[in-house]
């Protein structure tokens, strides 16, 4: 008998969801916009487009146009305002940058930073930002990063670029070469370090990976309600596995 009242609930909740899902549909204007369920509002939709986050928000952002609301479930705190108007970005970057800040939910997904400057706000925030600015617009520092961009193209990136045109590593991905770049010349500049990320053979160095490993679940966690992910962390298993492993390395390395 409970047998028999589970399927016939189980087949009751698939006759509904499709009914919802098709009569859904067919009122949307723009088929792009995701569909707001019941008791788990648009998370579906994100959770299928997470590997291509990025292109997803912009299509949304497109089809909107530019203002997109986000509804996740009740009561989750994943109730979003995307946008990419050119107005709204000066607003709330420029004109009034004092009056948006990342507040302490921020902090804590992105805990990993500390009490840094992506993490702080108000007068914290200020006095990191004048520091860094005063270092930045040094003219030692120029000629600092000067020097180590000249050295880093002519010693790695020259001789990596000669040895793939010579046919000694097949396909090359270029934006694989520039970020490893990137990497290099900015742990360089920041800690007095090459990691040696761009050699030939693209070598994997454990601090690259811990960081990049780190961004994607920080990612993850931008994306999830609050209690999920936490959940997550306090089970020690999934993800957040991946960022205590991450986080450990990066330590080390530091």
């Amino acid at each position: 008998m409970a047998f028999v009242s589970f399927l016939e609930l189980s087949l009751s909740l698939l006759c509904f969801v499709v009914f919802y899902y098709f009569h859904a549909r067919s009122k949307r204007k723009n088929p792009v916009i995701p569909l707001e369920w019941p008791l788990v509002g648009m998370l579906p939709a994100l959770l299928a487009n997470l590997p291509r986050l990025h292109d997803w928000v912009t299509s949304l952002l497109t089809a909107s146009p530019l203002n997109f609301r986000f509804v996740g479930p009740p009561r989750s705190g994943m109730e979003l305002f995307l946008t990419s108007d050119p107005a709204n970005v000066r607003h709330v970057f420029t004109s009034n940058f004092a009056n948006y800040p990342k507040g302490p939910e921020f902090a804590e997904i992105m805990d990993i930073l500390g009490g840094g400057i992506f993490n702080a706000d108000g007068d914290s925030w200020r006095r990191q930002r004048a520091k860094a600015q005063l270092l930045m617009s040094g003219p030692r520092f120029r000629a600092f990063v000067t020097r180590c961009s000249r050295r880093k193209v002519e010693r790695d990136l020259l001789p990596l670029l000669a040895h793939v045109a010579g046919g000694g590593t097949g396909v090359c991905d270029l934006q694989d070469v520039f970020l490893r770049l990137t990497f290099d010349t900015t742990t360089t500049l920041v800690f007095g370090v090459d990691p040696g990320c761009l050699a030939i053979g693209f070598p994997e160095v454990p601090f690259a990976r811990a960081m990049d490993d780190a961004m994607d679940v920080l990612l993850v966690r931008n994306v999830l309600p609050p209690s999920w992910w936490k959940l997550v962390r306090w089970l020690g298993v999934g993800y957040e596995r991946k960022m205590a492993v991450a986080w450990r390395d990066i330590d080390r390395f530091i």
